[in-house]
């Protein structure tokens, strides 16, 4: 009887050492991983090696722990009958659950999740040992897991970094090791790939642009006046872009020959899709000199203009310069409603407020109200909208300058 007793204590050491290592292996993130060195450690090597497999691996911890636990079980049970009967059986039950899950289960597992790291460093040799001697019933069960999972449709999914990422960014600001905007600047370089360039371009109405038919003292005069360096030229109509002008290479030119042919000046215009991602069009503008893009539709026809500034602008906020205009944030009044400019974006909105309002089919606020409006509402007019309502302030013409926000649980 020693020597079943002495036997089972050894079959809930492996038991502990299949839980721990387990939890171990499935709270190591991808991550972490790739920070390990190699060179340091051939046990690093080995536990990269492991890692780089975690469903077998799992699989084979988990048989060798259900296969440990229940033989420990039998054991157990087999010794208890033999002194007390029947109620061997009862007896049995408790002690060997109160062990199982106490000694086998929740002590390494909490250990697991404090020195994660350590354990799969160390205990790699033995569980690639198992692994090996395991590997043909597991190799079966993996089987049988995979045509479960296609029946099901579960396809594994190997884009869980971006979320992983955005989780671990989340859980830092909430801890206060990383400050809102620094949240705001992480998340949205994450978020470059799903932005297109029809969300935040300046439309083609706020395009501010001059005629390459004008006589040249008058450009000259327009683009001194402008706040920006780059101006678009046009011929016949303002939609029609035919270039770009450099203020700098308009006033070298004059101070060479006040001759000036703006046709040699002017840059060729680069044309884009509406669907393009704010990351494809980073990499466009670090390939080309021109870091002005004019937005078009599927039609051809103009709808904005982007810059680089624009899609800096989208990571970092705003980037103000001695000439830009200051632009509307939003305004919080004493009944906790928010006060905000009608052209703002939905995703600036949303970053700064940490609320979640749907952006799928417009890009601004005033957008988002005449879309679900189905209409353009009259001034002190109410839209409700998912948990909010919008109450139009300002309006001129067809275009709402100024909206109020108000969530469902303030009083109105």
């Amino acid at each position: 009887m020693i020597i079943e007793i002495i036997v089972i204590f050894f079959l809930l050491l492996l038991s502990a050492f299949f839980s721990s290592s387990e939890t171990a292996i499935t709270r190591i993130s991808d991550a972490k991983i790739h920070q390990w060195d190699e060179k340091k450690n051939k046990r690093i090597k080995k536990a990269k090696h492991l890692l780089s497999k975690r469903e077998k691996v799992i699989g084979t911890l988990l048989l060798g722990n259900n296969i440990v636990n229940i033989l420990a079980s039998a054991l157990a049970t087999s010794i208890l009958i033999n002194l007390f009967g029947d109620k061997g059986i009862l007896y049995a039950t408790i002690i060997m659950t109160s062990l199982i899950f106490i000694f086998a289960e929740v002590l390494p597992k909490t250990y697991a999740i404090r020195e994660s790291e350590k354990l799969i460093i160390y205990s790699a040799p033995i569980i690639i040992f198992f692994t090996k001697i395991l590997s043909p019933i597991n190799i079966l069960v993996q089987i049988l897991i995979s045509f479960l999972l296609k029946l099901a449709n579960k396809e594994n999914n190997n884009n869980d970094w971006k979320q992983n990422l955005k989780g671990a960014i989340l859980l830092a600001n909430n801890q206060g090791n990383v400050r809102k905007y620094d949240r705001i600047m992480l998340e949205s370089i994450l978020d470059l790939h799903e932005v297109k360039v029809s969300e935040i371009m300046t439309h083609r109405k706020n395009i501010e642009s001059l005629n390459i038919l004008e006589n040249i003292d008058n450009i000259i005069s327009l683009a001194l006046k402008s706040r920006f360096t780059r101006l678009p030229l046009w011929r016949d109509n303002p939609d029609n872009i035919i270039g770009t002008l450099h203020i700098k290479d308009l006033l070298r030119a004059k101070n060479i020959n006040n001759n000036i042919d703006i046709n040699n000046l002017m840059q060729r215009p680069l044309f884009i899709s509406e669907n393009t991602s704010l990351s494809e069009q980073l990499n466009k503008f670090k390939k080309e000199t021109n870091q002005m893009a004019f937005v078009i539709d599927e039609y051809g026809d103009l709808q904005g203009l982007i810059t680089l500034e624009d899609v800096l602008e989208e990571i970092v906020g705003e980037i103000f310069d001695e000439f830009d205009k200051q632009t509307l944030v939003p305004k919080i009044l004493d009944d906790k409603s928010v006060s905000v400019d009608g052209t703002m974006t939905i995703r600036d909105l949303n970053r700064l407020t940490d609320w979640n309002l749907p952006d799928d089919d417009a890009a601004t606020i005033a957008g988002l109200v005449i879309d679900v409006a189905q209409k353009l509402p009259e001034i002190n007019e109410t839209v409700k909208i998912e948990n909010f309502y919008f109450k139009v302030l300002e309006r001129q013409r067809t275009r709402i300058t100024k909206i109020n926000i108000k969530p469902f649980d303030i009083e109105a």
